[in-house]
C-alpha cells in the first residue's frame, strides 16, 4: 500500500472529520487491543476545549521536549499533510509509517466499524510506543467523553477556554458542553483557563467528583501581557509552582498568553524547570492561528471559527495593526454559528470577500451573504485562490487576513507552498531563538 493510498483509504472512512461523529469508545479500545495497548507505555497529557487547544498542546509538547523528554504530539485536524497529526519531537509521522499503519490495522479497522478518528489516533498512540516517548500530548478531537483519545489514565488533563461549538453533538448550553469536555479529567491532576460561570461551575464540579486536583486561570494562574510587536511578544506567568517573568512568545496574539501560561502551568507541575519552559515557549509555532505571513499586502491567517475566535481575531487586528485597513477573506463550514461569527469579526473589515474551502461542508459564499450585518459591503468568490486574487486587486488593503476554517487557511498554506502535502512546521529554527524580543 502507498502513502496515497493509505491516507486516501483513512479519510474514506466512516465518522471523518466532525461529519456522521458516532459517541463510544469500544471502537478505539479495539484497535488499541489489538495493537496491545500502545497507551499504556507511555504517560499522557490530554487537552480539551473549544479555542485554543492546539496551541496549548503545541506549547506543551515543544516545553516537554526542551527539557529533554522524547515527545508525541497528536492534534487535528490538519492543514496541508495528514502527517501534521502524529509527530514525534516535532517530526510529521513519514510517509512509509502512515503506510504500514493502515496496512497492519486495515481488518481490525474493519471489524471494529472504526471511524477515521478512530484510526488515526490508533495509528498516533501506536507510533508513539514504537518511537519510545517518554510522553504524549493528546488534543481532543471533538468534547472529550467520547473522544478517541480518552483512553489511559492521563498524568496532567488540560481545559482550555469553553466557547458553544458543535451543539449538534455537544449540548445546546454551556453546561453541557463544559460537562463533555470537562469528562477528560479523571487522573492525575487538571489546570483549566479562566471559564464562562456556567462552564466553570462544570469543570469545578468534575475535578472534586473524581478527586483530581484543579488550578485555575484567574484565582491559581495568572498571565500578564508585558508588550507584544509583530516579532513576538513578553509575557509574565505566575502561579502556585510557576514564576515566570518576561519570558518571549513567537506566536502572537493576547489569547496566546493564556495558552502558554495552561501549558507552563502543567509542565512545572510536571517538575520541569524554568530554563526548559522559556525555550519551550519562544520555539512554539503553531501555524494558521494569528500567522502573520507579511508581504504586499501583509496576509494574516487565523483558523478562528466561532464567535469567541471572531471576537478574539478581532481584539487582535486592532492590537497589531491599529486602524489600518483590513480585507477580510471569510469561509465557514455548515455547522458554525455564520451569523454570531460574523457580526463578531464584520467590524473589523473595511472589505469582505466571501469563499469556501474545498471541504464537503463548506457553506456555498452566497448563502452567508444572508448573515453578514447589515451596512457590510461584500463580495463572492467560489474559490480561494479567486478570493485571493481578488483581495490583491483595488480597492486593495494593506492588510489581507483569512479566517473562518482551518481547512480554508490550510489551502491557503498550500498555494503558498506550491505542493500539496508539505507538512507545516511547529517549531522555530534554532537560529532564530532569541530574536524575538519586542
Amino acid at each position: 500500500m502507498t502513502y496515497r493510498e493509505a491516507v486516501t483509504r483513512v479519510l474514506a472512512l466512516r465518522g471523518g472529520e466532525r461529519v456522521g461523529m458516532r459517541p463510544g469508545l469500544d471502537r478505539i479500545e479495539a484497535l488499541l487491543d489489538s495493537l496491545g495497548h500502545p497507551e499504556r507505555r507511555f504517560r499522557i497529557v490530554h487537552v480539551a476545549g473549544t479555542n485554543g487547544k492546539g496551541s496549548v498542546s503545541a506549547f506543551m509538547a515543544t516545553i516537554l521536549r526542551s527539557a529533554g523528554q522524547r515527545v508525541g504530539l497528536y492534534t487535528s485536524p490538519h492543514l496541508c499533510s495528514f502527517r501534521e497529526r502524529i509527530r514525534v519531537d516535532a517530526e510529521p509521522i513519514s510517509e512509509d509509517a502512515v503506510a504500514d499503519a493502515v496496512d497492519a490495522l486495515g481488518t481490525v479497522i474493519a471489524r471494529a466499524g472504526a471511524t477515521m478518528f478512530d484510526a488515526s489516533t490508533a495509528i498516533a498512540l501506536d507510533h508513539f510506543a514504537r518511537e519510545d516517548v517518554d510522553v504524549a500530548v493528546l488534543e481532543v478531537g471533538l468534547g472529550g467523553r467520547w473522544d478517541s483519545t480518552t483512553v489511559g489514565e492521563p498524568v496532567a488533563s488540560i481545559v482550555t477556554r469553553i466557547d458553544y461549538d458543535h451543539q449538534d453533538w455537544l449540548g445546546n448550553s454551556l453546561g453541557e458542553i463544559a460537562a463533555e469536555k470537562a469528562a477528560i479529567i479523571r487522573s492525575g491532576f487538571a489546570v483549566s483557563a479562566a471559564q464562562p460561570p456556567e462552564a466553570a461551575a462544570v469543570v469545578t464540579a468534575r475535578a472534586c467528583a473524581v478527586g483530581v486536583p484543579l488550578l485555575v486561570e484567574g484565582a491559581d494562574l495568572h498571565a500578564t501581557v508585558l508588550a507584544w510587536s509583530l516579532s513576538g511578544q513578553r509575557v509574565t506567568l505566575r502561579g502556585p509552582d510557576l514564576r515566570i517573568p518576561d519570558a518571549s512568545l513567537s506566536m502572537l496574539g493576547r489569547f496566546q498568553a493564556t495558552n502558554a501560561l495552561l501549558a507552563s502551568a502543567t509542565a512545572a507541575r510536571l517538575g520541569i524547570g524554568e530554563p526548559a519552559i522559556r525555550a519551550g515557549l519562544e520555539r512554539t509555532l503553531w501555524p494558521g492561528r494569528f500567522q502573520v505571513l507579511g508581504g504586499e499586502p501583509c496576509l494574516v491567517l487565523d483558523g478562528a471559527h466561532n464567535p469567541n475566535g471572531a471576537e478574539a481575531l478581532r481584539g487582535a487586528l486592532g492590537e497589531y495593526f491599529g486602524t489600518t485597513p483590513v480585507t477580510l477573506v471569510v469561509g465557514l463550514l455548515r455547522d458554525k454559528n455564520a451569523p454570531a461569527f460574523l457580526r463578531a469579526l464584520a467590524p473589523a473589515a473595511t472589505r469582505l470577500i466571501l469563499t469556501r474551502s474545498a471541504s464537503e461542508r463548506a457553506v456555498p459564499p452566497q448563502d452567508l451573504r444572508s448573515a453578514v450585518p447589515p451596512g457590510v459591503a461584500v463580495e463572492c468568490t467560489p474559490t480561494v485562490a479567486e478570493a485571493l486574487s481578488l483581495a490583491g486587486v483595488p480597492p486593495r488593503s494593506p492588510v489581507v487576513c483569512v479566517a473562518g476554517s482551518l481547512t480554508l487557511i490550510g489551502e491557503v498554506l498550500t498555494l503558498r507552498a506550491g505542493a500539496p502535502d508539505v507538512p507545516c512546521p511547529i517549531e522555530k529554527p534554532a537560529g532564530t531563538i532569541g530574536h524575538s524580543r519586542t
